[in-house]
């Protein structure tokens, strides 16, 4: 039961963290392909849709960081109980 709650809740927002990481990337290179260079790099592409492009990309960032919070909890809560188990006994 543990097991199905650990994939459910922990890697399955994980794996779903990659569709919007490469969401991400494909803002980018809009960006980069339309709005890096400025008016003269794209006249027919409008200023308005470079800023709708950089806050869809800051946005679809931070719905990959939440999706990817629980997993990175985890792998650290679980590295420091090794570390901890590795110690050695407690000190009263």
């Amino acid at each position: 039961m543990i097991g199905l709650l650990q994939i459910v809740f922990i890697w399955l927002p994980a794996i779903l963290a990659l569709f919007p990481a490469y969401l991400a990337v494909r803002l980018q290179i809009d960006w980069q392909a339309n709005c890096a260079g400025g008016r003269a790099a794209n006249p027919g592409y409008n200023v308005a849709d470079c800023w709708d492009t950089e806050r869809a990309f800051i946005f679809v960032i931070v719905l990959s960081l939440l999706l990817l919070l629980p997993a990175i909890s985890f792998v650290l809560l679980r590295l420091l109980a090794r570390r901890k188990a590795g110690s050695g006994p407690d000190q009263p």
